[in-house]
C-alpha cells in the first residue's frame, strides 16, 4: 500500500519549482479560473457555425431547468415535417403531456421493481438498485417512442408548460419521498392483494401532484393553426392519439438505436440489450446496434442528404463551451494549463465510469471537408441564449469521443451492420458501465 510522505511531497515541490511556466499559469488559473486560462482561442475561431449542408430549423425549444432533453429532442425531430406539410412558420408538440404519463409510467416500475425484490436483503446489490431506480427527468429515446405509441401526443398549444416543468426539481423531491415510503410498506407486506392496494394508493398520489404540478393531460382538442399564407384551419375533436395516426404514424417505426461501444470484448454488428431500463412496464428495454463510430457517422451523412435530422446522445459537459455552443476535444489547453492526463481511450472512459452520456440533442447539418466531415451542426434545447441562438456547433473530433449513440432511420445503415440484427443478442449486465454510465439522459 503506497502512503504518502514527506519526501515525496518535497520531491513534487521541487519539480513544480523547477518549471517557470508554472507561476505564470497558477496566477493566472487565480485570477480567472481554469476554464477562462485554460480557453483555445484559435479553436474557437474554426467554429464559424457555417455548414455545407444542413437542415432547415426554426425556433429553438428549451427545456429551462429541467432534465427532458431527451424527449424534447425526440420531438425536434418531427419538427420539420410538420412545419413542412401544414406549411408554418414554427410548431412544436407538447412536451409535457408525454412528461405527465412519463412520469406516472417511472412510478410504476419503480413499485414494480420494489415487489419483484422485496423478499431480497435491503443492502442486497438488487435492492440498492432497485431503490436507485426513482421518478425523474431523464430518459431515452426509446422512452419517447414507447409514451407516444400508448398515448398520443398533442400540440403545444392545446397542453403547454407550467412552473413545474421547467424547474421539476421541487416537484420530485416530494414524489421521491412518497414513492420511498410506499416501497417500504410493499417490502413490509404479506400477500400480492396488500401489494396491489399499496401500489395503487401510491400511483393516486403521485397522480394527484403531478395534475397540479404538470396539468391535467388533455383528452380531446380542437387543433387550429394559421399557415404562412395567414389561412385560419381547424380540425375539431381530435385527440391525441388521432392526431398522432394522422400525421406522425409510422414516423418513428423504421428507425433503429446505434451504439458505439468500443470495447474490444463488445463486437461490432451485434445488438446489445438492458432488459432493465424501461419507464413503461411493457416495454422490452433498450436494444442497441453496436457499430464503429465512423459507420455511425456515415449514417448520419446520408440521413442529412435525406433531409432527416437525428436523434444523439453524448457526454456533453465534456470538452465543451456551453454559451459559445462549441464542442471540441481542443477548445481547452488543460494539458498545457495543468498536467498531460496521457493515453485515457474512449474505451477506457467506459469502464473507469468517468466518460458518461448525460445530454440528448438533435444533428441537423454538417460542415464537409476535403470529403470528410469537419463540424456537425446541432440544434441544442437550451433556449436561444447558448450557442448562436440555440445552435451548437462540435467538431468531428468531439464526435468520435464523446457521442455514444443515434437514433435514425435504418435505411442508412450499412447492410453489412444491418445484418447484426437477426442475430441473438448480446444481454448486457444491469451493471456494465454502458449501462450504469448512461443513467438518465438530461
Amino acid at each position: 500500500m503506497k502512503t504518502l510522505t514527506n519526501e515525496l511531497y518535497q520531491k513534487w515541490h521541487d519539480a513544480y519549482e523547477q518549471d517557470g511556466r508554472n507561476k505564470l499559469i497558477e496566477s493566472a488559473i487565480s485570477n480567472v479560473g481554469i476554464v477562462e486560462a485554460s480557453k483555445n482561442k484559435r479553436m474557437i475561431q474554426q467554429h464559424n457555425f457555417i455548414f455545407s449542408e444542413e437542415i432547415e430549423h426554426k425556433n429553438i425549444t428549451d427545456q429551462k431547468q429541467s432534465g427532458r432533453c431527451w424527449l424534447f429532442a425526440a420531438l425536434n425531430m418531427a419538427r420539420p415535417k410538420l412545419i413542412k406539410e401544414l406549411k408554418l412558420e414554427s410548431f412544436e408538440l407538447s412536451q409535457s403531456y408525454l412528461y405527465f404519463f412519463d412520469n406516472m409510467e417511472k412510478t410504476n416500475v419503480f413499485l414494480n421493481m420494489i415487489r419483484q425484490t422485496k423478499n431480497l436483503d435491503i443492502n442486497s446489490r438488487e435492492v440498492i438498485h432497485a431503490l436507485t431506480f426513482k421518478t425523474e427527468d431523464g430518459g431515452y429515446f426509446e422512452y419517447f417512442k414507447a409514451l407516444i405509441e400508448k398515448y398520443g401526443i398533442v400540440p403545444k398549444s392545446v397542453m403547454g408548460e407550467s412552473f413545474n416543468t421547467e424547474n421539476s426539481k421541487d416537484m420530485f423531491e416530494r414524489v421521491e419521498e412518497i414513492i420511498k415510503k410506499y416501497a417500504m410498506d410493499i417490502r413490509r407486506s404479506v400477500s400480492d392483494v396488500e401489494m396491489d392496494a399499496l401500489q395503487e394508493a401510491c400511483l393516486e398520489k403521485v397522480y394527484s401532484i403531478f395534475v397540479k404540478c404538470i396539468g391535467n393531460p388533455v383528452t380531446s382538442f380542437d387543433f387550429e393553426y394559421i399557415d404562412k399564407d395567414k389561412k385560419y384551419h381547424v380540425e375539431r375533436d381530435m385527440t391525441p392519439q388521432s392526431f398522432y395516426q394522422k400525421y406522425l404514424a409510422g414516423f418513428y417505426d423504421q428507425t433503429i438505436r446505434l451504439i458505439h461501444d468500443p470495447r474490444e470484448r463488445n463486437p461490432y454488428g451485434r445488438v446489445f440489450v438492458n432488459q432493465e431500463i424501461k419507464n413503461i412496464v411493457e416495454m422490452d428495454g433498450l436494444r442497441g446496434l453496436n457499430v464503429p463510430i465512423e459507420e455511425m457517422k456515415q449514417a448520419m451523412q446520408r440521413s442529412l442528404q435525406d433531409g432527416k435530422t437525428a436523434w444523439f446522445a453524448c457526454d456533453v459537459g465534456k470538452m465543451s463551451d456551453r454559451k459559445a455552443g462549441i464542442l471540441d476535444p481542443r477548445i481547452f489547453n488543460y494539458e498545457e494549463t495543468l498536467t498531460p492526463v496521457g493515453d485515457f481511450s474512449k474505451a477506457d472512459r467506459l469502464d473507469s465510469r468517468q466518460s458518461v452520456a448525460t445530454h440528448a440533442m438533435n444533428i441537423t447539418g454538417v460542415k464537409v471537408k476535403e470529403g470528410k466531415p469537419f463540424q456537425w451542426k446541432v440544434e441544442n434545447s437550451w433556449g436561444e441564449g447558448n450557442g448562436k441562438k440555440g445552435i451548437f456547433s462540435m467538431s468531428d473530433e468531439w464526435f468520435t469521443e464523446y457521442v455514444y449513440e443515434i437514433i435514425i432511420d435504418k435505411k442508412y445503415v450499412s447492410k453489412e451492420y444491418l445484418q447484426g440484427l437477426s442475430k441473438e443478442p448480446i444481454v448486457y449486465s444491469p451493471y456494465d458501465a454502458f449501462c450504469t454510465i448512461l443513467g438518465y439522459i438530461k
